[in-house]
């Protein structure tokens, strides 16, 4: 019985095709399979025709045809194109259709089309004779999954414009290894980085050739996927068809499956696909449960990106409520408390004022050690997030992110502190932090029985306290294997200063993995971003500092619209104009667009020209398809979003992104996280200065 792959290239084109054709796909996929010599299919030999002698054609209704790559070993076959027939054949014609020998991964390429463009090139008199990629042999090449008829056109590249100018026409794996080489990796570090490929281990199934399709789904996999059927054909195509849920890259594939006996943590720079990562990987450990009352948590920051995996776990698998509880983080600890027992309340910020006016008001309160509105941030970020309740700790706990206090000004304002967290406790009031802190207690005295597997996104934002409670939570102490996963990005860090897993006895050294491909955002987009945070020291979540060498994008669009504005008025009507071309000249769905920050002359300006808006709100899911409406929210709320298009509002001379030097660092990483939310087109007003 033979076997049947489908290309990415065709679910992504289907619903262009005629309705009798895309229903006669799935009647196909059956038959196929059954017999692929059934009279109906009539697969046929295009020797004559074709480059690669494995392509054949098959008939479909209305003189479509579809492109089937017969193996030379094994019986899997495998479908990649569906169109008319003359255009079917002209697609394929020029192509060839392999699997690398070295690597094991099917690459699809054109060898004229990569020529051509090399010719093109020839001319061209900036040529760097050093360039990491023509210092390498034509066995470093084929090593680095450059397929054997390509490698003199590789060889011809001689910097980076050349090439950005062929990626588009080198299979995924050899352009993203050959991306890292040119970025300063060594081979065998880009192999390794982009690939998920450990060069001192030969890999289990080399093929014989490339025509041997035996181990297709066993090795590394970019664009491929087995369809069992028709039903299971029909359950791909009638759910969502975000490419996330059907296609993993090979690296993400490795780190969804990879098998730990500790705690693991997956970083990487905006769009890279960590929480992806985190969702197939929630989903495969749930599949492999054994008691039944064992359960899976995934949990983040805020209540926004909480509500958006839940929705997204559904879509991969809609049995996923009954196993993998998703909550974040501060109803999580409010949970915990209230099973333990506790019957207070989180305070309000109305509350904490109110004791802190009662403080300042003491007769014996003497000079303080900094000012008022210091003393507030210290017990917020010290303190409070820190879950420090005694004066030893307060005097050596390390301070990150806050300016140097002397021991002697620590020890003064220590009683200002404890009387702060003695009116809390009498008021039966807890902060967010101080909730998460009694959680944490919660669960270590046994009041709550944690977890089988608990998975963390967007760590970077968490306190230490936090930190402590997800370790609490999670196996980690035990011989179970795969506790723990993290997934963060210093980049992103909107909340907290930085503080390294391990103070929360959290331990990922040798099981922390970087992602490098940015799948979300376009390489434009991607560099536009970066320069917001020029400059700044980014951590890796553990105490080092994350290394941007060889991160790129896997897909390029036009460069970012970066418009001055002299006021707020001007700002609202360029920002309107955008978003009406996006609309009547790039075919743009309103929901694929937003703006952010929330601003309401930007509304005004929109409902003029009668384009709805629809704002997004806390706590709920954005409807995406089902309503329509140009998004707008704020910065922190559409974190865990994506669109096709965002407008970053920034035309206010009090925006950090106006003066980049002297803004703080969570301002700048806010403001790369909004840029980064855009996938094609971004536009950014800025302030016009005197």
């Amino acid at each position: 019985m033979a076997q049947l792959m489908i290309h990415r290239n065709l679910f992504k084109n289907l619903n262009k095709l005629p309705a009798k054709v895309q229903k006669r796909v799935g009647e196909f996929v059956d038959i196929f399979q059954e017999n692929p010599n059934d009279p109906s299919i009539h697969l046929h030999s295009l020797k004559e025709m074709m480059v690669d002698p494995k392509v054949r054609g098959a008939n479909l209704p209305g003189a479509y045809r579809a492109i089937i790559i017969a193996p030379e070993k094994g019986d899997t076959y495998l479908l990649v194109h569906i169109d008319a027939h003359d255009k079917a054949y002209e697609w394929a014609k020029n192509k060839r259709f392999e699997i690398h020998k070295k690597t094991g991964v099917f690459q699809l390429f054109d060898v004229t089309e990569v020529k051509n463009v090399i010719k093109e090139r020839s001319d061209i008199e900036v040529r760097e004779s050093n360039y990491p990629i023509n210092l390498l042999s034509d066995e470093d090449l084929f090593k680095a999954g450059v397929p054997e008829p390509l490698i003199p056109a590789v060889m011809a590249i001689a910097s980076d414009d050349d090439l950005d100018a062929l990626s588009d026409y080198l299979p995924k794996d050899c352009r993203d290894v050959l991306c890292g080489i040119a970025a300063g990796m060594s081979l065998d570090d880009s192999l390794k980085e982009m690939l998920g490929i450990d060069t001192g281990h030969d890999m289990d199934k080399t093929p014989d050739g490339p025509g041997d399709f035996t181990h297709i789904n066993d090795n590394i996999n970019f664009d491929l996927v087995f369809v069992k059927g028709e039903e299971h054909l029909k359950d791909i195509l009638t759910a969502s068809l975000e490419e996330w849920r059907i296609f993993l890259h090979p690296y993400q594939k490795k780190l969804v499956e990879w098998k730990t006996k500790g705690p693991m943590n997956i970083n990487g720079s905006a769009g890279t696909g960590k929480t992806v990562a985190l969702l197939h990987r929630s989903v495969y450990l749930a599949g492999k449960l054994e008691n039944s009352k064992d359960k899976i948590l995934i949990t983040t920051f805020t209540t926004n990106l909480a509500c958006t995996l839940r929705d997204l776990v559904k879509k991969m698998d809609k049995n996923a409520p009954d196993r993998i509880e998703i909550i974040n983080l501060h109803k999580l600890a409010n949970i915990i408390c209230s099973r333990s027992g506790w019957t207070g309340r989180i305070g309000s910020q109305a509350d904490y004022e109110s004791i802190w006016e009662s403080i300042w008001t003491r007769p014996d309160l003497g000079e303080l050690p900094m000012s008022r509105d210091e003393m507030k941030k210290e017990y917020e970020l010290i303190i409070d997030a820190n879950g420090i309740d005694n004066e030893e700790a307060y005097l050596t706990t390390i301070r990150s992110g806050r300016k140097r206090l002397v021991r002697k000004d620590r020890r003064r304002a220590w009683p200002i502190f404890r009387d702060f967290g003695r009116q809390l406790k009498k008021r039966n009031i807890l902060t967010f932090e101080g909730a998460v802190h009694q959680a944490r207690l919660a669960v270590e005295q046994g009041n709550f029985q944690g977890y089988r597997h608990v998975l963390v996104d967007e760590v970077q934002d968490f306190s230490l306290e936090a930190l402590r409670l997800i370790r609490a939570l999670s196996p980690v102490d035990t011989d179970m294997s795969d506790p723990l996963c993290t997934v963060g990005d210093g980049h992103q860090r909107i909340y907290r200063s930085k503080i390294p897993m391990s103070r929360a006895g959290i331990e990922i050294r040798g099981r922390s993995r970087r992602l490098k491909i940015n799948y979300r955002t376009s390489e434009q987009i991607r560099q536009y971003a970066q320069t917001i945070l020029n400059g700044l020291e980014i951590d890796d979540l553990n105490g080092g500092t994350a290394s941007i060498i060889g991160d790129h994008s896997a897909f390029k669009g036009p460069e970012p619209d970066i418009e001055f504005c002299e006021n707020i008025s001007v700002e609202a009507d360029t920002v309107a104009t955008w978003v009406e071309m996006l609309l009547n000249d790039q075919g743009f769905a309103t929901h694929e667009i937003c703006i952010t920050p929330y601003k309401p002359e930007i509304i005004t300006a929109l409902n003029k020209k009668n384009i709805p808006v629809l704002q997004l709100k806390p706590r709920e899911v954005d409807p995406g398809e089902n309503e329509s409406g140009i998004r707008m929210g704020t910065i922190h709320r559409i974190k865990g979003l994506e669109f096709r298009a965002i407008a970053l509002a920034c035309a206010d001379l009090n925006d950090p992104l106006n003066d980049l030097d002297n803004a703080q660092q969570s301002s700048r990483c806010e403001r790369y996280v909004a840029a980064t939310r855009a996938r094609e087109h971004l536009l950014v007003t800025l302030a016009l200065k005197a």
